[in-house]
């Protein structure tokens, strides 16, 4: 027995509009899945990999705090050891002294006194400070390590003025300063 399949199917214009549409119907029910069931599997896989990093890197924040927080502390600690000292007004008996202090200072760092002065004059305008002025020469790195000194004076309200110039080969430094008595 033989099979033959050389029929010939002609469709007529009411069946091909009825396979038309459903084509269309198909092809609509394909893309109604791929919106309803695949974009949204498609988002959640996607998501799922979101989730899973953010966990990854919760996680290895949580694991790397402790030493954070030491480094913190240990960072708190060296910016406490450079910092200025908490501020203490100078007594008053000794503010005379504070022309010598200055040279001391400048010696310390490297630098020749060429003035220290004491403005008392100053007192009737601040009666809590005296202003102090200073003029040094010596080298970059003098003028550096002086600087550095007087920003550590207890005593220190503020610094006023600061001129440097260079002069014969040399740094000259004048320092005008306001320290606080108490």
């Amino acid at each position: 027995m033989t099979l033959n399949l050389s029929k010939e199917i002609k469709l007529s214009p009411r069946m091909r509009q009825l396979a038309a549409r459903f084509g269309l119907g198909a092809l609509l029910l394909a893309v109604a899945a791929y919106v309803l069931v695949a974009m949204p599997w498609v988002e959640g896989r996607r998501l799922d990999r979101q989730l899973a990093q953010a966990r990854q890197d919760l996680e290895r924040r949580e694991r790397i705090m402790p030493v954070l927080a030491g480094l913190n502390a240990a960072d708190n600690d060296t910016i406490d050891a450079l910092a200025a000292p908490k501020s203490r007004p100078l007594p008053r008996a000794q503010a005379y002294q504070l022309s010598e202090q200055l040279t001391r200072m400048a010696t310390a760092a490297g630098l020749e006194t060429l003035q220290a002065t004491l403005n008392t004059a100053t007192l009737a305008q601040e009666p809590d400070t005296i202003q102090a002025q200073g003029v040094f020469a010596g080298e970059v790195g003098g003028v550096r390590a002086m600087l550095k000194a007087i920003a550590r004076m207890p005593s220190l309200a503020r610094v006023e003025r600061v001129e440097i110039r260079a002069v014969d080969d040399r740094l000259e430094m004048m320092v005008l300063l306001r320290v606080a008595l108490g």
